[in-house]
């Protein structure tokens, strides 16, 4: 039987797969929001499973920081850009989720046997859930040519990271967790502010395009 903390960690991984299958910027933005906040669920119930108070200010910081806040501030930027769709890359959204699904579906084989800890039950699940996300996140930084598209295959990527070593490791210390968090968060914001560098001076932000520049 799959625990609830599986469940929320196996939604995230397949709203992540969704996203491979849109251009749409804001839509993508939504299923990051909505992964996230079941990734936050599964903190919670990590928390209480474990009596670790920790785990619960964890929790909050991601819902309202990289589920509400990174996506908010990635959406007033494109808005500000007048960039609403992406334009993709070398294989059809269709052809790349698909992709991404049996990337989640080998998640499963690579980690069926995977030491897990005495306490997590049925651990697997979450390993497969965290390297789904990982190549979920690299999927999208590969098929994605706008330079906000990379950022969000770079935040999936994190999430797979932390999925990993939320369900293999009970949660990391609270201290390494906050400075992991705020380095997301700085990123982030430097990626942004990159962002309108790349648009103000080169009048787009395709990165496809950046392969064409000379000296």
């Amino acid at each position: 039987m799959i625990s609830g903390i599986n469940l929320c960690v196996l939604c995230a991984a397949v709203l992540a797969c969704l996203m491979v299958g849109s251009l749409h910027l804001r839509l993508n933005l939504f299923l990051y929001g909505v992964e996230t906040l079941f990734i936050a669920g599964a903190t919670v119930l990590t928390a209480n499973a474990h009596g670790d108070a920790s785990l619960i200010c964890i929790a909050i910081l991601i819902g309202t920081l990289k589920a509400l806040g990174v996506p908010f501030f990635l959406l007033r930027t494109s808005e500000k850009l007048n960039v609403h769709r992406d334009v993709g890359a070398m294989i059809t959204p269709p052809l790349a989720m698909h992709l991404s699904i049996v990337l989640f579906a080998l998640s499963f084989v690579l980690t069926r046997n995977i030491p897990t800890p005495q306490l997590v039950v049925n651990g697997w699940y979450g390993a497969a859930a965290g390297i789904s996300l990982l190549f979920t996140g690299l999927v999208v930084m590969l098929t994605r040519r706008l330079a906000i598209g990379q950022i969000l295959g770079f935040l999936v990527i994190e999430n797979g990271i932390y999925v990993f070593a939320l369900t293999q490791t009970l949660g990391m210390p609270m201290l390494v967790e906050m400075g992991i968090l705020l380095d997301m968060l700085v990123g982030v914001m430097v990626c942004g502010v990159l962002v309108f560098k790349i648009q103000k001076s080169f009048e787009h932000i395709d990165v496809a395009l950046l392969t064409n520049l000379k000296e």
